[in-house]
C-alpha cells in the first residue's frame, strides 16, 4: 500500500514576533494586488477612480515595474511596494498628495529620503487609511484562523497607535515597537508599555535599497541611512531611556555597521535590556558568531525565504543560496529557536502556512527547520489561547492551515 504523503499537525496559536500590526490593521480596507499576476494587476489600478485618491498595497516591482510613462496614464494612486519601503506615485495623484502628505509627494522618486523616512510612510500610510481600536481587534480576529494568536508591531506610526491599542485592551496581544522621533512623543502610560526604539539601518530586497555587498543585478543601490558616527550617537542616546533595541539590517554592510556600532556603543558604556537585529537576511558565518558573542537576538522571517526565487532577477547567485541561512546559525553558531532566535512573518503573508511551508521545504537545504524549531522560535500566543490544525503535504512540498481548535 502506498504510503500517504499528507500528515496532520496540531499546533498552538503562536506569537508573531515581527509585524506592523497598527498599519495592516488601517490598510486592511485599501485593495490589495499582492496575489494578482501583472496583467489582471495593471488592469484593476486602471479602473480605479478618477475623482479620488485610492491606496494600493501589495504592489510586487519584480513582477509589476512601472515606468514614469505608465504611472502618467494611471488614475490619483498611492501604490505600496508589497516590502512597504516603496511606494510609487501616479501623476494624476500628485495634487491630492501634495495637500495630504506634502512630503510624500515632494521625495516621490528619492530612494533615500524613502528608506531614512520609513516610520514617517507608515505614519502617511496610516492616517491616508484611518485607525482605531475596531480595526485592532479585527486584525487579531483575523489572525487567529492563521495560526497567529498575537503580534509584534515594529514600528509604530504614531503615538495615536500606541494609545489605540493601549484604549483598545490590546497592550498583552499587540507588543509594539516605536521609531526615535515617535517614542518621543508617547505619554508615560504608552512608555512604559513601549518594547523599545527600532532603527532602519538599511532598505529593502524587493525596493532594492537592503546594504547588499556586491552589485545588484539589472540596477540598484544600497542604501545605509546612518553615517557611522549618527548611529553611534542615537544608540547611545536610546541607551538613556532604558528601553530595549530593535535595529533592521538586511545586508551584510548593514549587519557589519549595526555590530561595529554596538560594539562601540557598549564599550562607551552603552547598555539596553534587549538587543534585537531585524531580518538580518544575508548574515554571514563571521558575522552570526560576532553577534551570537555579543548576545545579540536575532528575529528573522522564515517566510522570507523565498526571496532566494522571487529575486534572481537581482540577487546573485551566492546571495540567493545565503539568504536565511538557519542551518548555519542553530547548528554552527549555536542560536537556539524561541530563545537568541526568534520568528515572525512582517505580515508579508500572514500565518503560519507559508513560513511552514518554506522552512520545510525550502529551496536551498541550509534554510531548512524543523516544524518543532519554526514552532518554538514563533512561540505561544501571548493573552489568548488555541490551535490549529497544521496539514503538511510531502509530496507538494507545502503546508496549510485546516481549523481553529
Amino acid at each position: 500500500m502506498k504510503r500517504s504523503s499528507l500528515r496532520i499537525e496540531t499546533i498552538p496559536l503562536l506569537h508573531d514576533n515581527h509585524s506592523h500590526a497598527a498599519l495592516y490593521a488601517a490598510m486592511a480596507s485599501c485593495p490589495d494586488i499582492a496575489a494578482l499576476d501583472a496583467g489582471p494587476a495593471l488592469s484593476f489600478l486602471e479602473s480605479l477612480p478618477a475623482d479620488r485618491l485610492s491606496v494600493v498595497r501589495g504592489w510586487r516591482t519584480n513582477e509589476l515595474p512601472l515606468d514614469q510613462g505608465e504611472l502618467g496614464a494611471l488614475p490619483p494612486l498611492l501604490l505600496i511596494n508589497f516590502s512597504l519601503h516603496g511606494f510609487a506615485l501616479s501623476d494624476a495623484a500628485l495634487p491630492i498628495v501634495s495637500g495630504l502628505v506634502p512630503d510624500l509627494a515632494a521625495n516621490r522618486d528619492d530612494p533615500d529620503w524613502r528608506e531614512a523616512n520609513v516610520p514617517r510612510l507608515f505614519d502617511a500610510y496610516c492616517g491616508l487609511s484611518g485607525l482605531d481600536g475596531a480595526k485592532l481587534a479585527s486584525f487579531l480576529d483575523g489572525l487567529k484562523p492563521l495560526g497567529i494568536g498575537s503580534s509584534e508591531d515594529m514600528t509604530l506610526p504614531n503615538a495615536q497607535a500606541a494609545r489605540a491599542i493601549l484604549d483598545a485592551g490590546l497592550k498583552e496581544r499587540i507588543a509594539f515597537w516605536a521609531a526615535p522621533g515617535v517614542y518621543r512623543t508617547l505619554d508615560a502610560e504608552c512608555r512604559a508599555a513601549c518594547s523599545g526604539v527600532k532603527l532602519f539601518l538599511d532598505g529593502s530586497i524587493g525596493a532594492r535599497t537592503a546594504a547588499i555587498r556586491g552589485p545588484w543585478l539589472g540596477g540598484g543601490a544600497g542604501i545605509l541611512t546612518y553615517s557611522d558616527d549618527t548611529l553611534l550617537a542615537e544608540l547611545e542616546n536610546i541607551a538613556s531611556w532604558k528601553t530595549g533595541l530593535s535595529v533592521h539590517a538586511i545586508g551584510e554592510l548593514a549587519i557589519d555597521q549595526a555590530l561595529s556600532s554596538l560594539a562601540c556603543a557598549r564599550a562607551n558604556g552603552a547598555s539596553w535590556p534587549l538587543v534585537r537585529l531585524e531580518h538580518v537576511q544575508l548574515i554571514s558565518r563571521d558575522q552570526a558568531f560576532r553577534a551570537r558573542d555579543m548576545g545579540l537576538v536575532l528575529s528573522m522571517q522564515p517566510n522570507f525565504t523565498s526571496d532566494s526565487t522571487d529575486y534572481a532577477d537581482r540577487l546573485p547567485k551566492a546571495s540567493l543560496e545565503g539568504n536565511n541561512p538557519f542551518r548555519m546559525l542553530i547548528d554552527q553558531a549555536g542560536f537556539r529557536p524561541g530563545k537568541d532566535l526568534i520568528f515572525g512573518s512582517d505580515g508579508m503573508p500572514h500565518g503560519i502556512a507559508n513560513p511552514a511551508s518554506l522552512s520545510l521545504f525550502p529551496p536551498y537545504p541550509g534554510q531548512l527547520l524543523s516544524l518543532e524549531e519554526l514552532v518554538t522560535g514563533y512561540g505561544p500566543a501571548r493573552g489568548v489561547s488555541g490551535s490549529v490544525s497544521l496539514e503538511i503535504d510531502e509530496a507538494a512540498g507545502s503546508a496549510r492551515v485546516l481549523a481553529s481548535g
